[in-house]
This record gives structure tokens, C-alpha cells and sequence, in this order.
């Protein structure tokens, strides 16, 4: 094994703390008030990417210590099915910017429980609704947040 190869999980755990510190200046820009959630969310996601790359490193320090090619290679087998649902989530963005919330979302679920092969239409119909209902009493009557 070459001296230089770094396991993959090592890059993917630096691009999300780039990710994080864009995050962080952007959320400097708002209201005092407005960003205390911002700055827990990005620390605490902060705290669990770096057990993340404690253990990339750990497989780094392995992987150059066995004289075998890396275990682990990408290929679309081991992506198919997080490129997939993050093909669905850019749909239920796009199609949010066009409907509401409930509609969006009505969708985006059914489309998922299909996804994930749930067959019954009857479980399909009562998860959403009852979600449904659930996020209209909880956003739209208790915490007056339009999402229609």
C-alpha cells in the first residue's frame, strides 16, 4: 500500500467541516436571537464529524500498514441507494418551490415508503395523513408558522 493513500472517509469528514465553517460565517450575519439553534446544530454536528475522523485516520494508519489495495472502494453498489434518496430530496425541494409544504411533503413520504417497498396502501395513506395533521396542529396552530 502506498505511504500516501488516505482512506476516503478522511476527505469526506474534511469536506463536511468546510462545509460546517461556511455554515458558521454565514450564520454570523444573523440576528443574535436567530442563531443560537444554527450554532448548536453546526457544533454538535461538528463534535460527531470528529469521532468521524478519528476513526478515517485510524483506518488511514491501517490501511497503510496492510500491504492490501483499500477494502472499501466506492462503486455504485455501495452509492446507489444514498444517491437515490438524494435524487428524491432534490425533487421534493424543486417541487416545494412550486406547491406548499403539505403537498411537497404528501408526495416526498409516499414516495418514499414506495422506495422502501412499503406495499400496504392503507399504511401509506394513515402515515401521511396522520404526519400531516401532526405538522399542521404543531406548526400552523400552536407555533403560527404559515406553511400553506
Amino acid at each position: 500500500m502506498n505511504s500516501k493513500s488516505i482512506h476516503q472517509d478522511v476527505y469526506i469528514s474534511a469536506a463536511l467541516f468546510l462545509i460546517l465553517a461556511i455554515l458558521f460565517a454565514v450564520t454570523l450575519e444573523l440576528p443574535e436571537s436567530s442563531s443560537i439553534f444554527p450554532y448548536m446544530l453546526i457544533g454538535g454536528i461538528g463534535i460527531l464529524n470528529m469521532f468521524v475522523m478519528l476513526k478515517a485516520i485510524t483506518k488511514t494508519k491501517a490501511m497503510r500498514a496492510s500491504k492490501s489495495p483499500a477494502t472499501n472502494p466506492i462503486n455504485w453498489e455501495t452509492i446507489k441507494v444514498p444517491m437515490l434518496i438524494f435524487v428524491m430530496t432534490v425533487a421534493y425541494i424543486i417541487l416545494f418551490r412550486f406547491t406548499n409544504f403539505f403537498i411537497a411533503t404528501t408526495f416526498f413520504l409516499i414516495a418514499l415508503m414506495k422506495f422502501y417497498k412499503v406495499n400496504s396502501w392503507k399504511v401509506i395513506l394513515l402515515t401521511t395523513v396522520i404526519f400531516d395533521i401532526l405538522m399542521y396542529v404543531g406548526f400552523v396552530k400552536l407555533l403560527n408558522v404559515p406553511l400553506i
